[in-house]
């Protein structure tokens, strides 16, 4: 499935673009992530758990992450396995930042996200699309943290808040629902 978003962080590109390279502390923004061994080539071992109402995945791999200094631009490629509950998932993300003026950064992302086993059975109901975009703005509300703390010791505390799986999946459920009820009356 791919996933697109975008949002802005009033604060110059320069210093987005520092913090996004600073893969440790980019981690600790994506709800349920955990940097476990820096390679220190680009290569990351980590683990991401992911909370699908009663499906609880816990995915243990690795990340590439390329940059392109010159195009503002980072490349992921990750794949991870949850052993216990059988599921498999690779992702690969394009993150680019662009500048509409000198003091607000633009971020987009683009994703393409497959599973395969049993937390796919929600790829297809639209649920992952939603649960997707809910982790995104908790990203962003991290990244914007970040961006605000006084110091760079107090930055560096900051982390993405824990996503409740029930509340996040009754709230995704929700809004699918509510978007496919405003597409009903729209017809009429």
């Amino acid at each position: 499935m791919d996933i697109t978003e975008q949002f802005t962080v009033t604060r110059p590109v320069a210093s987005v673009w520092d913090l996004f390279l600073d893969v440790p502390q980019l981690s600790r923004c994506l709800p349920g992530a955990e940097l476990i061994k820096d390679h220190g080539d680009g290569t990351y071992d980590g683990k991401v758990t992911v909370k699908l109402g009663p499906i609880t995945a816990a995915f243990d791999g690795s990340a590439t992450v390329t940059t392109d200094a010159a195009a503002r631009s980072l490349q992921i490629k990750g794949r991870g396995v949850d052993k216990a509950g059988g599921s498999q998932g690779r992702v690969d993300v394009n993150v680019r930042l662009s500048e509409p003026d000198e003091v607000r950064t633009e971020v987009h992302i683009d994703a393409k996200v497959m599973l395969a086993g049993p937390i796919a059975q929600f790829g297809r109901t639209g649920l992952v699309n939603e649960v997707s975009r809910r982790l995104i703005e908790e990203f962003s509300t991290c990244i914007h943290a970040k961006l605000d703390a006084e110091t760079e010791e107090a930055a560096a505390r900051i982390e993405a808040a824990d996503v409740k799986g029930v509340s996040l999946f009754l709230a995704s459920t929700w809004a699918t629902f509510s978007r496919w009820l405003k597409g009903i009356f729209s017809r009429d």
